[in-house]
Formats: C-alpha cells, sequence, structure tokens
C-alpha cells in the first residue's frame, strides 16, 4: 500500500543501551573450522575442544543455531564424541546444550554426558542418555560439581549422525547456611540496586523481561511479597517457598501510555526472609514514544522486535545486493527485506535509486542479528531525490561497536588480500584502530576483481552478521578494484569449445547434500543453461535417476555416468552437436584403487570435439581424488596423480588429453602442512599446463570461499586452441541461495578455439593487427629484462608485474598509449630470485607471461 508523500517528516535522535553479565561458558562453535571427521583440536571462542569423529557442518542437513554446529559420525564403526582439553573453573551448576539427528535419519541415536575433575585422565557419566530428536531441542542436566571440571559429549548409540550445538555450563553454586535470594533478569544476574532498563516502546504497547528468584541457601527462601509501580507492573508469584537451588519466575512488563522518560528509582521490591537482602531493590527504567507519527531510525532500532513503526531516510542501497534495501536518517540507518523486492515482482528495482527518499511503516525484525524491517504488509512511499548521501568516515573499531550498523560509512584500510575478491566471502581490514570484517557480495560488480594494494579507501554499508560487523561495498566504484576482463567475451559459443569442472555437492541425495532434491535440480537446469559450456565433467552425482532426469531436462544435452559403486559418482554431460563419444570407462590399468578414494577410478572419455568442419580428437579424464586434510589423505592424492601421470607419460604421449575434475587440494602448495602439490608432477612437467592455476595464483577460490581445488590440465599438443586468459570461476549471483541450495563447489571453466592464434605464446607478427604480449628478454634475467608488447589501436594501458602468490611487485605502465609497438625495461633489483609474472591489460584483453629472475 502506498501513503502521501506528505509523510515525510522531521528525524530525532536518540540512543540507550543496557548490558549485563552472567558468569558462565557458552560455546557455539561458530569461531572454529574442522571439514573432516578425522581426530583433530580446534580453537574455538571458550578454548581447545577435541572432535573425534566429529566436524564442524553447515550443510543444509545439519541442524544448528547460527551458521554451524558439531557434526558426529558413528557410521561405519566411529563413535563420535567431542570434549574439553581446558578445565572450566567455579564447577558447574548444569550443563545445557541442543540436539537433533543429522538431516532425514530415522534410525535411533542417543547422546551420553560426562564429565573429568582430573583434567581428563577419568571420566563419569552424568545424566541419563538422551535421545536425539528429529528438530534441534534444548536438554539441560543438573550438576552441582565444584571446583576445575570439563565435559565430554558422546554419541553413544546409533549407526548414522547428530549434530550438538550451544553448550552453556553455568558456575557451581555453593550453598549458603541461611535462605540467600539471587535474581535474575532474562538469565542475567542483577546485584541488589542495580537498574533494570526496557528498550524504547511504542505507547500503548508494552515490553517484557523475566524475573527469576532463585535461593542458594540450605534453610527455604520465604518470599513474602513482589511489587512495582506504575507503569510497570509484575505477574502474580506462583512459588513464595523455595528450597536450595530453587527457583520461580515473574514477568515484569512495561505498558506505557504516554510518551516521556520513566525512572523507579525503587521500583521492584522483593520482600522476604533472606539474611543477604530481606527488601531486595532494584530501579526500574522504560522511555515511552508516541505510535502516531514518524519515529527517527536510532529509536526505531531499540524498540522490541515485533513492534510496527514509521520511518523516514534516504536509500544507500537499493537493488546492489538484491536482498535488503537499506536506507537512513540523520539518527542512524537501518536494512528492510521484503519478499517481493527480492523477487522483483512490484519492479521495485527498475523504480528506486540511490539517494530517494522513502517512507515505510512496518514491523521491527532481525535476520542473522542485523535489524531490520520485516514482514509481508508494509506500507511504503519513494519520492525520487537521486541526491545520494555522503559516506560517514569512521575507523575499523568504529564499525566494530555496532553504532553505525545499517548507515553508509568510509573505512581508509588496507586489506588483508591479494588477488581476486570473491562473492559471497569475507576479508579481514585493518587500521590503526583494529582489524575488521570486509564482505563482497556475489551480486555486486566487484565479483573477480583485483583486490587493491596499500592503504586504501572503501565506502560500504555495515551489516551485521550474528554480532560480526561488515563493510558491504556496493560496486567497484566504492573500491578501489582492478576489473578482471576475460578476453574474447564477444564471440560466439558456436565458435569455441567450451569445458567445465563441477562439484555438485550431492547431487540427489538430501539426507547429505542440499535437503531440497527439486530446487537443487532446478538450479543445476540454471547455471548449465547459462554456461552454455559443450562438456561438463561432474563429481558427486549421488542419484542416477536424478542424473536421468537433469538430461532430459536438457534437450541439447547426453550423459554419461561413472559404473564404480561408490555413492558419488563422477559423470559428464555433452553437446551432441559439438561432442561425438568415441568410448568411455573408467581408467583401471596402473591405477590402485585405493589411492582414487576406495575406487573412485578417473573416468575417461574419448571424443571428437567438431567446429567449422575442423575435428580435433580429445581424451578427458574426469577425476574426483580423495577429499580431506589428514597427512594419509595427502599422500593417496599425491600417488595417485603420479599412477594418472605415468599412464598418460606411457600411452597417451602425442593425444590431446584433458585431466579435468575437483583435484581436493591445490596447485601451489598443497593444503596440508604446506607440502608440496600433490599434482606438482604435472606442474612441473612442460609437457601439461594446468590452466586454471592462474585462477589460484589470482586468489580464486573454487570451493566456497575457502581454496582453488578445482582444475583443468592439459597437454601440450592442445596448447595452441587453448584460448588463453579465459580460465574463469563461475559467478552464479542469479542463484539465490546456492551455497545452500545447490553446491558448496563453484563451476570452473575455459576456452578453445580452432584455427585461431589464440596464446600470446606463438611469435610476433610483422604487422600489428591484434593486442600481443611477447617474452621478456633476456629470460632469465639479473636484475633487468625488457618486456614488448603490441597495440592495435588507441587504448588504456595496464602492464604489472605480480610475485607468484598474486602480489602486485610493480607497476610498469597506467595509462592510455597508441597503437603500435612497444617496449619497457624492467629492474628487479630489490626483489628476490623466483617466478614473476606480467600481465597486460589492454583493450578489453588480459594476456600474462612468466619471467624468471636468478641472482
Amino acid at each position: 500500500m502506498q501513503l502521501s508523500r506528505t509523510l515525510f517528516a522531521l528525524l530525532l535522535t536518540f540512543f540507550i543501551s543496557t548490558t549485563l553479565t552472567h558468569a558462565q561458558l557458552f560455546e557455539d562453535f561458530e569461531d572454529g573450522s574442522k571439514a573432516g571427521y578425522s581426530g583433530a583440536t580446534v580453537s574455538l571462542s571458550t578454548g581447545d575442544w577435541f572432535l573425534d569423529d566429529a566436524l564442524l557442518g553447515d550443510l543444509s542437513n545439519d541442524k544448528f543455531n547460527g551458521d554451524q554446529s558439531v557434526r558426529m559420525d558413528r557410521r561405519d564403526g566411529k563413535t563420535g564424541n567431542i570434549y574439553m582439553q581446558f578445565d572450566k573453573p567455579n564447577g558447574a551448576d548444569e550443563v545445557s546444550f541442543y540436539l537433533a539427528h543429522y538431516g532425514n535419519q530415522a534410525e535411533e541415536a542417543a547422546l551420553q554426558v560426562q564429565y573429568s575433575i582430573d583434567g581428563g585422565s577419568s571420566w563419569q557419566n552424568i545424566g541419563d542418555e538422551i535421545p536425539a530428536p528429529f528438530e534441534l531441542t534444548e536438554y539441560t542436566i543438573p550438576v552441582q560439581v565444584d571446583g576445575n571440571i570439563r565435559f565430554k559429549f558422546i554419541q553413544s548409540s546409533g549407526t548414522d549422525r547428530m549434530n550438538i550445538d550451544d553448550i552453556r555450563i553455568t558456575d557451581y553454586i555453593a550453598p549458603q547456611e541461611d535462605a540467600t535470594i539471587n535474581v535474575f533478569v532474562d538469565e542475567e544476574s542483577l546485584e541488589h540496586q542495580m537498574t533494570i532498563s526496557f528498550p524504547t516502546t511504542l505507547t500503548g504497547n508494552e515490553s517484557s523481561k523475566t524475573i527469576e528468584i532463585r535461593n542458594s541457601g540450605s534453610n527455604l527462601l520465604e518470599i513474602d511479597s513482589v511489587v512495582v509501580g506504575y507503569p510497570f507492573s509484575i505477574s502474580a508469584l506462583q512459588d513464595s517457598s523455595l528450597g536450595f537451588n530453587e527457583s520461580t519466575e515473574l514477568t515484569l512488563t512495561f505498558s506505557p501510555e504516554q510518551q516521556g522518560q520513566y525512572l523507579n528509582i525503587q521500583g521492584l521490591k522483593i520482600g522476604s526472609n533472606a539474611t543477604n537482602h530481606s527488601d531486595f531493590t532494584l530501579s526500574v527504567q522504560g522511555d515511552a514514544v508516541d505510535a502516531d507519527g514518524i519515529i527517527p531510525i536510532s529509536t526505531a532500532r531499540e524498540l522490541t522486535e515485533g513492534e510496527v513503526v514509521s520511518i523516514a531516510g534516504i536509500v544507500t542501497v537499493a537493488e546492489e545486493f538484491e536482498g535488503p534495501m537499506y536506507f537512513q536518517d540523520e539518527t542512524g540507518g537501518i536494512a528492510w527485506y521484503y519478499s517481493e523486492m527480492r523477487d522483483n515482482t512490484a519492479g521495485f528495482f527498475s523504480n528506486v535509486s540511490r539517494g530517494d527518499s522513502i517512507y515505510l511503516t512496518g514491523e521491527l525484525g532481525s535476520f542473522n542479528e542485523l535489524k531490520q524491517i520485516v514482514g509481508d504488509s508494509p506500507q511504503f512511499e519513494f519520492k525520487s531525490n537521486e541526491t545520494p548521501l555522503e559516506p560517514i568516515a569512521i575507523s575499523v573499531s568504529a564499525m566494530n561497536t555496532g553504532n553505525f550498523e545499517g548507515q553508509l560509512v568510509a573505512l581508509n584500510v588496507e586489506i588483508d588480500h591479494t588477488g581476486a575478491l570473491q562473492g559471497n566471502t569475507n576479508y579481514q581490514v585493518s587500521d590503526q584502530t583494529g582489524v575488521g570484517e570486509l564482505r563482497i557480495s556475489s551480486f555486486t560488480d566487484i565479483v573477480g576483481s583485483t583486490a587493491p594494494t596499500g592503504v586504501t579507501t572503501i565506502v560500504g554499508v555495515v551489516s551485521n552478521f550474528r554480532g560480526t560487523y561488515q563493510i558491504q561495498p556496493r560496486d567497484l566504484n566504492d573500491i578501489d578494484a582492478v576489473t578482471n576482463e576475460i578476453p574474447g567475451e564477444d564471440i560466439s559459443k558456436d565458435e569455441t569449445l567450451d569445458i567445465v569442472t563441477w562439484n555438485i555437492e550431492w547431487f540427489g541425495s538430501a539426507s547429505n547434500g542440499p535437503e531440497d532434491d527439486e530446487i537443487q535440480l532446478n538450479n543445476v537446469i540454471t547455471v548449465i543453461d547459462s554456461i552454455d559450456a559443450d562438456l561438463f565433467a561432474l563429481q558427486e552425482i549421488s542419484n542416477a535417476t536424478m542424473f536421468n532426469r537433469l538430461i532430459d531436462s536438457l534437450d541439447a544435452y547426453d550423459g554419461i555416468l561413472a559404473s564404480f559403486s561408490q555413492t558419488q559418482k563422477t559423470a559428464y554431460l555433452y553437446k551432441t552437436s559439438t561432442i561425438n563419444v568415441v568410448s568411455s570407462g573408467l581408467l583401471t590399468l596402473g591405477q590402485v584403487s585405493y589411492d582414487w578414494a576406495n575406487g573412485r577410478y578417473p573416468l575417461e572419455l574419448s571424443f571428437q570435439a567438431v567446429f567449422d568442419q575442423e575435428i580435433r580428437d580429445i581424451k578427458a579424464y574426469n577425476i574426483h581424488a580423495k577429499a580431506l586434510g589428514e597427512q594419509e589423505d595427502y599422500v593417496r592424492r599425491r600417488d595417485a596423480s603420479i599412477t594418472l601421470k605415468n599412464y598418460l607419460d606411457q600411452n597417451e604421449a602425442e593425444s590431446n588429453v584433458i585431466v579435468i575434475g575437483d583435484y581436493n587440494d591445490e596447485i601451489l602448495a598443497s593444503s596440508v602442512g604446506g607440502q608440496d602439490s600433490p599434482y606438482k608432477n604435472f606442474d612441473d612437467d612442460s609437457e601439461y599446463t594446468i590452466l586454471t592455476k592462474t585462477l589460484e595464483e589470482r586468489g580464486f577460490t573454487s570451493y566456497s570461499g575457502f581454496s582453488m581445488i578445482d582444475h583443468i590440465t592439459i597437454t601440450s599438443e592442445l596448447m595452441d586452441e587453448y584460448f588463453e586468459g579465459t580460465e574463469r570461476v563461475e559467478n552464479p549471483s542469479y542463484i539465490g541461495s546456492y551455497l545452500s541450495q545447490t553446491s558448496d563447489h563453484y563451476p570452473v571453466w575455459v576456452r578453445f578455439r580452432w584455427g585461431i592464434i589464440t596464446s600470446n605464446e606463438d611469435e610476433a607478427l610483422s604487422t600489428v593487427n591484434h593486442i600481443q604480449l611477447n617474452q621478456n628478454y633476456p629470460n632469465p634475467f639479473n636484475p633487468t629484462t625488457t618486456i614488448s608488447y603490441s597495440l592495435d589501436q588507441t587504448t588504456n594501458v595496464s602492464l604489472e608485474v605480480f610475485d607468484l602468490m598474486g602480489r602486485k611487485v610493480s607497476t610498469l605502465v597506467q595509462g592510455r598509449q597508441t597503437a603500435g609497438e612497444k617496449t619497457i625495461n624492467f629492474d628487479a633489483s630489490s626483489l628476490a630470485s623466483g617466478v614473476y609474472i606480467y600481465r597486460l591489460v589492454a583493450g578489453g584483453q588480459v594476456l600474462t607471461k612468466k619471467m624468471v629472475l636468478l641472482k
């Protein structure tokens, strides 16, 4: 519904906050990272925990509060358990936690809790086994043990998996001799004569808090009365006699009828026979604002969630994140999420721009702790002003306070990252005041650009994800990043052979991967249609029926599924118009089943690629190497790589070969202990080129936001046909919830082109009719060398030098140049010996070469 533009009104300033503390240990498992089940220590916010046959899971089948939880495993003889490797002082009064089955498993499973008071030398059961429910459910076990203590949580029965999250251990309470009163407000301890502060409340509405009265004495606590003054009220006392550690709860309510500030110095009085405070008093305060008319955003932010508020401001984020819109007034900022905005069914994005005014009446809520206006029936009005707000210059420490949540700010910071910036990924930024988070949305044009080096200015809104405040730039204008330009984007797919590797997380297995098979299938179809490649090498195909449905849904494609017995199979999808299959099957000759994840052998595809009446005979080997980060897993990947290369060297030395798939490790160095990559044997051999290594060098990741482990390698016979610079990690921003509903890997792909020079390794042409980058001379060099290149038009030119970690070490050219042959000298006197990459960006093309400095 739309309202009159005359309702844009006066904006006011108001802010209030209250913090209470209570002695306890609380572990929510949000700060750690562990992807494998093998036993290992994980550093968490509370200390070091040991997770054995357990990991930290965030899949759609995991049950968790927040971002992840512990997943314990009892399949195949495993005995999932976790335990504290540190003592909690002050003992334990009780331990609570959330428990659930993993996924849709219906098998019986149970949890046993144990504790140790001798540093983990011996353990004692406490409480009975607790059967795991389907939904995440909270359980509390009384402990009442004093002194140093630690806990262990064991999946004691069942044959599958379970989740545990949010473990809370309260301090031991030593019984006093006489009746002793303790008062808690919303589970936080308050001392006599402290203050209870209510959030700002709209007139005619109410806010409430839970008051718990507990006796920590051996004698009975007899409560005589509980009273409070207007406009506060207290519910009736249910239990007036409390034994040791017994408690009773009441509800304290703030119900203002008029706008104003309310403070009752002795507002809440509890009369009892307690020897510590027979008259326990607490001050009670609250502020009320008129429910009619526009209120300041800062005031609205302090209201109780569920309140309906009217606010106005200037739009700072419209369609850029394809999620919440942001706007702010003179007092603060806030997000607004409306499902019709996300679906774009109301045409919002085409009508709203930064700088427009907005009036909004809606329900106050939050998502992942980000305050926002929510609900399906907002009242709103936009006014086209097109006067964007200037960002507020703040420090990182100021951002981390949360005081600027929802506002447009500017930070002068350094980014702790070199190379490509990827979507749905966080990076650390820092200034002299502290360290904070930079969040790159996958929907912006920032994705794939190269991060700036040194101190730079970042503009963006301050968002909040579960208590972590982060700056989110809206586009390349907000961050001084260099655009990643891929050559040949104007060349039709009909003129190239496009090849993709893609691990589709547990495709068709809702109990292990994304929980809705139909959504996953539809998303996969969307990605395939978008890329429109000739050949897809797929991994983790876990449902043959679903794979056949995928083929049936794609008129231009046919498919081949591996025949090995493992649930996670490899497969090919290929365009029948350009790919003629000659044969397919598992490569077992010379291979060791154990090295290939106990039988996940390479899937060989022999085919003919046909373009413009030219034919290339090609053999592709789709691999899904052994996963996880233990030394044993690394050795198996390395040995599998050795046997595969030995086979290719001996049997396919003259063939056009592609080794494609989920390598489950990186190329520059292994993810296991910084050892050599298990694929170093391919990388060191000039007969092979790992085309996607450059993506890793530039900071791209293919496995979520963690590592570049999906790769494509070719033999020298195909290098002349390779369209250099076309390697890329697909940004599937057109899928709204890609990581949760499609896959935890991004597609990686490259292009080939027949009959045309596509590699800048070719000799320079005598006439400049295209942009070309030549090999430096001399090479190797010490300490100077000459770099030459050719331009076919007047254009902006960037010539930069990077080390193998993707860090820029020198800028040689930055500006506009005319067409013709160009040369420039490079002096590397200040650099260490090693391999360096020089990159030419000109005329929409990106060309790179390597050079070697030997001192």
